[in-house]
């Protein structure tokens, strides 16, 4: 018992690094649109602030957790947006502009009923149709289950809650 928990918490604090080629593969807009032409899958578009704290601390820390870039990378196509950028994008053959700080791409994507936040990352069909917006922060061990419960079509079958509660009760492992 000793020895397992010294095992468990060693590797807890252990962070793997992650290689120059472990990094996810951050895309535009406009490529894609072209892959997805190509070879359709799930999209996801992480709209950010370069002022925002909680972003910075998914890119510096979710977003290099390996496990989290393998499920990206292999699941879905991934764009960066800045929600304050000035430049126009086209998107499904439409125009957006930045006619004040916020970016009208970001408003239409990324906005929920409470309104635009970041981050917010917005999750599409390999069909191109929204699925939703998730707002928030996330670390990567919450992140990886709100990943797969994308990738995986679950958002079809059962609400992310129930989703969540199931997910612990099949992989929590309780020790005596």
């Amino acid at each position: 018992l000793i020895t397992l928990s010294a095992i468990a918490l060693t590797s807890c604090n252990t962070k793997q690094k992650v290689s120059s080629k472990q990094k996810i593969q951050w895309l535009s807009l406009s490529e894609v649109e072209e892959k997805m032409r190509l070879n359709p899958k799930k999209v996801l578009i992480d709209i950010y602030t370069d002022w925002c704290g909680p972003c910075k601390r998914m890119s510096k820390y979710t977003f290099t957790d390996p496990e989290v870039i393998e499920i990206i990378n292999k699941e879905f196509y991934a764009v960066k947006f800045n929600a304050e950028s000035k430049k126009e994008v086209n998107f499904q053959n439409k125009k957006y502009t930045n006619r004040g700080r916020t970016h009208d791409f970001a408003l239409k994507t990324g906005s929920t009923m409470q309104g635009l936040s970041y981050p917010t990352i917005v999750y599409y069909d390999k069909f191109f149709k929204k699925i939703s917006s998730v707002p928030g922060y996330y670390n990567a061990e919450e992140y990886v289950i709100i990943l797969k419960y994308f990738c995986d079509d679950n958002y079809k079958k059962i609400s992310y809650e129930e989703f969540y509660k199931s997910f612990y009760n099949k992989w929590s492992i309780v020790i005596f």
